[in-house]
């Protein structure tokens, strides 16, 4: 389902909308609202879910073909292991160059991109785990849905990535394949 999401993101935010409209329908009747009343509201809904849905997968498409041009990727960068109360439960969005051997890692604001501090080089990289799915906890700051996580080793200690799943396996071809 995923897959066809991301490849018909209109589709996509047709049927979030007609579910969403049909919730709230339904919720609407129960709580004793008119059938007319019901339904303006869940075509008020359906457009502004639907459309919000729509306009955020197309903007990061586009961010994301606008950064291949170049040969980088949009991810997001923790340090895990970090003292309690740092920066081990942020994530860093930011812009990231892949070369053998290293990460050039740029963080930026939102997604245009506007550099936000001082770039980083990951050197040392070793794959510790493969992708995973974002869970909850993981995914406090708004990483996108469709993101996975991978473990690295590094010079600086232990990071964590988020990314889409074709930036990772990339990087997986950069970095070397996963050491046990």
């Amino acid at each position: 389902m995923r897959e066809w999401g991301v490849k018909h993101p209109g589709l996509l935010a047709l049927l979030v909308g007609v579910v969403g409209s049909i919730l709230v329908v339904t919720v609407d009747l129960i709580f004793g609202r008119s059938l007319a009343g019901a339904i303006s509201n869940a075509v008020f809904y359906a457009l502004f879910i639907g459309g919000g849905w729509y306009f955020t997968l197309k903007r990061m498409r586009k961010t994301s073909a606008r950064l291949a041009e170049h040969d980088q990727l949009l991810m997001y960068l923790r340090y895990p292991n970090a003292l309690p109360g740092s920066l081990s439960g942020i994530w860093d969005m930011g812009v990231a160059t892949p070369v053998p051997g290293r990460i050039e890692f740029q963080p930026s604001v939102y997604d245009t991109l506007v550099p936000s501090g001082r770039s980083r080089t990951l050197t040392g990289l070793r794959i510790v785990s493969p992708p995973r799915q974002a869970e909850h906890k993981d995914s406090k700051q708004g990483i996108p849905w469709r993101f996975q996580i991978m473990t690295l080793e590094s010079d600086v200690g232990v990071i964590e990535i988020a990314a889409g799943p074709q930036i990772l396996q990339k990087l997986q071809e950069t970095v070397g394949s996963t050491n046990p």
